[in-house]
């Protein structure tokens, strides 16, 4: 492989950012736990530092900085509980499964953004607002964020056929699991973060 396309070591730190026309909107330092042709499984751990918008709040705060590029970043704690982060390559959602410090998932939650992009020092994404909270025996899920993606369709940071393009993809990911299918590798139901050096 390329350098730019090169497969990550297990225990290799890399950068999962989130890239708005060119602008950097969040740094997250992770460790990989699995590269494969199928995945990226990454881990998130408890204090870390990551680069985050300042003053931003969901909604029309976020959207308003989306429109403008105006932000600035500035380091934040990640707080407890840690975060397996499941991404099937070429998906356009990522799984962010909270973990117990024990272990085992306490919930999964499919997070829409653009398909991981790989570089040298990690991948690229960006988030694209809708979400859904799966349970962690996969029996129940709900849609989060529908009124923001609507919020966000009325200011024009998407277009009718972005959220039509969401809400299928949504709809494709409920309709899997209904059928038993998860759209992702759900062994990791019972992974342990590693103990904190």
């Amino acid at each position: 492989m390329a350098n730019g396309s090169r497969r990550f070591q297990p225990g290799d730190r890399i950068a999962i950012r989130e890239v708005l026309r060119g602008k950097v909107w969040t740094v997250r330092p992770v460790t990989v736990v699995e590269d494969t042709d199928e995945h990226l499984v990454s881990y998130l751990a408890p204090g870390t530092l990551v680069d985050y918008p300042v003053d931003v709040e969901h909604g029309e705060r976020c959207f308003s900085m989306w429109l403008s590029g105006e932000w600035d970043l500035h380091k934040k704690e990640f707080l407890p509980p840690g975060m397996l982060r499941i991404a099937p390559h070429g998906q356009p959602f990522e799984v962010f499964a909270t973990v117990l410090e024990e272990g085992g998932v306490a919930s999964w939650y499919v997070n829409f953004q653009e398909p991981l992009r790989r570089g040298p020092h990690g991948f690229d994404t960006m988030d694209e607002t809708l979400d859904l909270i799966v349970a962690a025996d996969f029996s129940s899920w709900n849609r989060r964020d529908e009124d923001e993606l609507e919020m966000a369709v009325a200011m024009g940071v998407y277009d009718q056929a972005d959220a039509l393009r969401l809400y299928d993809t949504c709809a494709m990911v409920e309709e899997s699991l209904t059928r038993g299918v998860v759209p992702w590798d759900r062994s990791w139901h019972a992974w342990t973060p590693p103990v904190a050096q």
